[in-house]
């Protein structure tokens, strides 16, 4: 039985609105402002050449205006209607993946084709079409909850659908979403009760895939040897990793100061979206490095206790769901981390609710909703 204290939470003036854990509200709130003010000074130096100084901090307001929207319309949408919706969802997760590749409709940045313009606007397709994915998953995985026994029978089907969406993120080409969705998924599979043998079957070919995609392309190559040895060409392939690392080095324990970065002036590329953690690093040190790690494993947390909460109030499908979600932000931000550090490869990841563009934050925001929607309902069942 679960003991729910009203004064803990947060909930609308007339009491029919969705409950908010303070805890997990606030942590990501923290997030978002700290990825506000960081991609601020990560880009003012681009903002000043556009001879505009607040263009960036205005589009983030913008961006953080919309993600707070979608927080709270997917907080309002109940739990059961996403179960009931897994099967059209994984059919608009596929077809927003589609939709890049038609030449009229795709858009082609730095030689990947991730975004669609509609009226003026882009957003990448990608980022809606992992929640989609992550939303039948966890519909998948309700049907077979307890019987995670049979390889044919019930790993092959989701391996395969995950196929066609991998095929799909490649053709972009976007090997980092793939990896990251791949992971997302053996995690999800393990948590359901897959058989150690088949984990095993399954992490083996998903590691011997990477190894051929890596193969298979000069620059996945060039990549993953610039991470084992990124100083042995500094000025080309490890231009990037080189930068961040001295990013790194120049922060120390407390940083330079915020604005006085030097590795935002043009050294360090992508300043303000897959490497601002390492601005971060530069003009706030370890400990800038250190806030940003308990926020998001305080977020992570508070996103499984809401997880444990569904379980015990019967809540299968809201329990899978609220898991997906949080291994989801955990990878994610394991991996763009692990890049900024020089412990991963580099890849065209961004830090979840922090990094510049409007369609992660967006998205992310989409699926907080969701656990804060979940919360409610695992709520209102244990009170009954």
């Amino acid at each position: 039985m679960i003991l729910v204290r009203h004064q803990n939470n947060i909930r609308s003036v007339d009491g029919g609105g969705p409950y908010f854990d303070p805890l997990l509200l606030i942590t990501f709130l923290l997030l978002i402002v700290f990825g506000m003010i960081a991609v601020y000074s990560a880009t003012i130096a681009h903002a000043f050449s556009a001879n505009d100084p607040f263009v960036y901090l205005r589009r983030s307001g913008v961006h953080i205006l919309f993600a707070l929207t979608a927080m709270l319309i997917f907080s309002r949408i109940p739990v059961r209607l996403w179960q009931h919706l897994a099967p059209i969802s994984l059919i608009t997760g596929i077809a927003l993946l589609t939709l890049v590749l038609i030449p009229s409709i795709g858009v082609n940045v730095n030689g990947s084709a991730r975004w669609v313009e509609v009226a003026g606007l882009k957003f990448q397709p990608s980022e809606f079409a992992e929640l989609a994915f992550l939303i039948f998953v966890a519909d998948y995985l309700v049907t077979r909850r307890g019987y995670m026994q049979e390889f044919m029978r019930d790993l092959v089907p989701i391996v395969a659908i995950f196929t066609v969406f991998a095929a799909l993120l490649l053709a972009e080409p976007d090997f980092g979403s793939t990896v990251v969705l791949g992971s997302v998924l053996i995690l999800m599979l393990i948590l359901s009760g897959m058989r150690w043998r088949h984990t095993i079957t399954i992490t083996g070919a998903a590691l011997l895939g990477m190894a051929c995609l890596i193969l298979a392309k000069a620059y996945r190559l060039e990549r993953f040897t610039s991470f084992i040895d990124p100083f042995d060409d500094p000025f080309n392939t490890d231009f990037q990793l080189v930068q961040s690392l001295i990013a790194f080095g120049r922060g120390e324990w407390f940083g330079v100061g915020i604005g006085n970065s030097v590795q935002k002036l043009d050294y360090l590329p992508l300043a303000g979206s897959d490497f601002l953690l390492a601005i971060i690093a530069e003009e706030m040190g370890f400990l800038g490095i250190c806030t940003v790690i308990v926020l998001f494993v305080v977020l992570i947390w508070r996103i499984f206790h809401v997880s444990w909460s569904a379980g015990a109030a019967g809540d299968t499908f809201g329990m899978l769901l609220a898991q997906a979600v949080g291994v989801l932000i955990a990878v994610s931000a394991l991996v763009n981390m692990g890049v900024n550090m020089g412990l991963l490869p580099t890849k065209g990841l961004t830090l979840p609710f922090m990094s510049e563009g409007g369609t992660s934050l967006i998205a992310y925001s989409a699926a907080l909703g969701m656990i804060f929607s979940i919360e409610r309902s695992s709520r209102q069942e244990s009170e009954q």
